[in-house]
């Protein structure tokens, strides 16, 4: 990913205000290290290759520097708050890093990191897109008319593989599905939608960007079969799928937040989010979705705390006019 370096102009103290505060804890995880500790029992004997122990600590020589070797266990949040500093990019997030410590295949898991970092995905949506005429799409007055689908992602893969977010919209009632998904292809999107088709039926149409789930053959076939008329939305008019790309920023800003300790748990908040969602009120409509679909309010349960945070998220989204 790209990203505009925003702390390109003097991030090095704030690296090192980070590095003086985290090398107790680095010093406690090199010590229940198996491959750490190996070596420094080996630097007890005599020296060993470019590596010294310092108080404790073990660092290594590479480049003329003398780097903290950061052990398994604190890799990844090493990586993550030296990138979460300003959310800079792979070669600035290396450089840095670089500067303080030594970690294996470091590129490798920098871009990993990086690519699935909630807030980037969210800045880079914005930054890839640009407005431009659009003459709105027909649509009816009608539930389950119309869905705006999308995919979000790639997110950190969880155990079970699921990568992505299939999030779909009704036009009318702005109830929302929130799918976890291992890839973005045509195959699990119709797997989806025949889950909803068992209990809603299939929507009269569908709008969406042009990724390759929804240009596929496989795709247009089953929109033929199901008698949906699909609509890919032009490159660079983002309002034609406005209702999703908002929905989107909720989605992921929320469950960035509930997993945030362990963003590989992303996918176990996925339903209660989508359910709060379609018990919250949105101004749009005067309502909830659920109450607009269904005509009752919805039993909402323990679901307070995470109601709150999702009207917190949810403010551009209450805010803004509809125009689609």
């Amino acid at each position: 990913m790209t990203h505009v370096d925003a702390l390109s102009r003097s991030p090095i103290n704030i690296f090192c205000i980070s590095f003086d505060n985290i090398l107790p804890r680095l010093q406690s995880a090199q010590d229940n290290d198996n491959e750490i500790k190996a070596i420094k029992e080996l630097l007890r004997i005599s020296a060993y290759e470019n590596y010294c122990d310092r108080n404790g600590i073990l660092y290594k020589f590479v480049e003329g520097k003398e780097l903290v070797v950061v052990p398994d266990s604190m890799q990844t949040e090493i990586i993550r708050n030296a990138h979460e500093k300003g959310h800079t990019g792979v070669k600035y997030t290396e450089k840095h890093l670089q500067d303080y410590y030594y970690i294996p295949k470091l590129r490798q898991k920098v871009e990993k990191i990086i690519s699935n970092c909630v807030h980037c995905i969210l800045i880079n949506q914005k930054r890839g897109k640009k407005e431009g005429l659009l003459h709105p799409l027909q649509k009816e007055d009608t539930p389950l008319h119309t869905y705006h689908i999308d995919h979000l992602g790639p997110l950190e893969s969880t155990n079970k593989n699921y990568k992505y977010v299939l999030a779909i919209i009704d036009s009318f009632t702005k109830f929302v599905w929130i799918y976890p998904t291992k890839s973005t292809t045509s195959a699990e999107v119709i797997a989806k939608l025949e889950i909803q088709k068992a209990v809603f039926g299939s929507p009269f149409q569908i709008i969406s960007d042009r990724g390759i789930a929804f240009t596929s053959g496989d795709f247009a076939d089953y929109c033929a079969k199901e008698e949906i008329k699909h609509h890919a939305i032009t490159t660079g008019l983002p309002r034609a799928n406005g209702q999703i790309e908002r929905i989107n920023q909720t989605i992921i800003s929320v469950l960035s937040k509930l997993s945030l300790e362990n963003p590989n748990k992303w996918c176990k908040f996925t339903n209660e989010l989508q359910q709060t969602i379609n018990s919250t009120y949105q101004r749009s409509i005067d309502t909830t979705p659920f109450e607009l679909l269904f005509g009752t309010k919805m039993n909402t349960g323990g679901l307070d705390k995470l109601k709150e945070m999702v009207e917190l998220n949810s403010k551009p989204i209450l805010k803004l006019k509809e125009k689609n």
